[in-house]
């Protein structure tokens, strides 16, 4: 593709009119705070900055679906940049518009976007508890099948989604969740809103790697099933867990039918869990980590996740 083509597919691309951006330009075009020539300048220099991201990012420059894609990022980039530089507030956003270059809130978007990028790849690289190797467990006399030796993710299937999707910034999700249960089709992200949401969902998944990695996991990939085969295994190993305190007041995560029907005839009462020994439960866990001197942020989420997790529980009784 020539130059002068890529040019041609900046230029017909259109901004959104949800952007940002798109109304700030709107705004000071109905109130005139935006003079004819400043605006001309102003759509040429976010043509140029997408024309940039097109040579920086796209190898095949014959993939018009791939430069599309590199436009809309510079145009979402650039709203979020005027979006957090103005506050959200329109009249400001026409007056940073009028005395700062374009390119200048591109560089904001980038960097709030980029710290989003970096802590989703260090989930999806780092989230994982990894086995002993095998000359260890050689030593341990254990044996070990393909299976159980690959490691357990710590997000689910859905975060993973999520995780993937958010180095495309796109997002699949419209709230934050302790774990993530419902998404969406990955859509372009839009508003400033957008990116808090990412931060808030990015740090419960980040919390829940502290208070897994703080557990004792000595034995973990002895478990039978493996955890790794498993569509939520960190569910599942805090029920595990949970199940062995309530029964045998020790900390175990071995979880069969058995003990676990026994479990529910012990801990709930028409789908919800008894009330004092929930509370018994959520102290455990504050102050096992409390213990393990885990931060203030990581003790609150591993007690809302034990609750969600509780809660999922009793939805399964009632299911039955």
């Amino acid at each position: 593709m020539t130059k002068t083509n890529r040019f041609s597919l900046v230029a017909e691309a259109q901004l959104d009119g949800r952007l940002f951006l798109a109304q700030a330009l709107a705004h000071g075009d109905t109130f005139g705070g935006i003079p004819r020539e400043r605006a001309d300048t102003l759509y040429q220099n976010i043509a140029a900055i997408a024309h940039k991201l097109i040579t920086m990012k796209t190898t095949d420059l014959s993939d018009q679906s791939g430069l599309r894609t590199q436009i809309q990022t510079a145009f979402t980039l650039t709203s979020l940049g005027l979006e957090y530089g103005s506050k959200g507030n329109l009249d400001k956003a026409v007056r940073l518009l009028c005395k700062n270059r374009v390119v200048k809130f591109f560089q904001i978007g980038n960097t709030l976007a980029e710290k989003l990028l970096d802590r989703a790849r260090q989930l999806l690289q780092h989230g994982v508890i990894l086995p002993p190797d095998r000359d260890e467990a050689g030593v341990l006399g254990t044996t070990y099948t393909d299976l159980e030796t690959e490691g357990i993710q710590i997000y689910t299937q859905a975060e993973q989604e999520f995780l993937k999707a958010l180095l495309t910034y796109r997002t699949t999700i419209r709230s934050p969740q302790v774990t993530i249960r419902d998404t969406d089709v990955p859509r372009a992200l839009i508003h400033l809103a957008e990116v808090n949401m990412i931060d808030q969902q990015l740090a419960c998944i980040e919390n829940r790697c502290h208070y897994v990695k703080a557990l004792p996991l000595d034995n973990l990939f002895a478990l039978d099933p493996p955890l790794s085969i498993l569509p939520n295994p960190i569910e599942h190993l805090t029920l595990g867990l949970i199940v062995n305190l309530v029964l045998y007041r020790q900390a175990d995560f071995q979880l069969d039918d058995d003990t676990r029907q026994d479990f529910y005839e012990l801990a709930y009462v028409d789908g919800e869990i008894r009330q004092s020994l929930r509370q018994q439960l959520l102290d455990w866990i504050a102050q096992y980590l409390e213990q393990a001197h885990q931060s203030e942020p990581v003790k609150t989420y591993a007690v809302s996740y034990w609750d969600d997790c509780l809660r999922m529980e009793g939805e399964k009784v009632l299911a039955k």
